[in-house]
This record gives structure tokens, sequence and C-alpha cells, in this order.
């Protein structure tokens, strides 16, 4: 290999490298907006299972009965609830 070529190899390295450490910090900033949503109307842990319930119905596919479980728990508007259930 000519001596010229392996610095662009060093160099795409570093920019993969650091494109996907960026990638990865704003799936964590997502996720934590999305947490910080739910987290306004009740503490971590019964949060965590909230979103665990409504990962579990979105699965099945009952979004609408999520939504309603968002809003009979968390007392929480039904526009708010249905664009929460979405996010996830």
């Amino acid at each position: 290999m000519p001596d010229f070529v392996l610095p662009f190899i060093f160099v795409g390295l570093f920019v993969t490298l650091f494109v996907c450490l960026f990638i990865f910090f704003v799936v964590l900033m997502v996720k934590g907006i999305r947490q910080r949503r739910v987290l306004k109307y009740t503490d971590p842990v019964r949060a965590m299972d909230i979103v665990g319930r409504v990962r579990q119905l979105k699965v099945r596919g009952n979004e609408e009965e999520a939504v309603l479980l968002v809003q009979n728990e968390l007392a929480m508007p039904a526009d708010e609830a249905r664009s929460w259930v979405k996010s996830i």
C-alpha cells in the first residue's frame, strides 16, 4: 500500500467513529426527552412500569388501549397521551 493511503484510512476510521458516537448520543437524548415527558406526571419507577406495559400493548396491536392506560394512570390529556404512546 502506498504511504499516502494510510492517513486517509485513519481519517476515515476517525470520522466513522465520530459519526457513530454522535448517533448514539442523539438516541440517548431522545430517550431522555421521552422519559422526561412522563416524569412530569409520576415517579421514575412507576414511569418505567408504565412504559413497559405500553410497549407490550403496542406490540400486541392495542395502541388505543395503551392511550387509555396512559390517560387513566397518569391523568395525561388525550392528545398528549396519544403523542407519547406513538413516540415509544
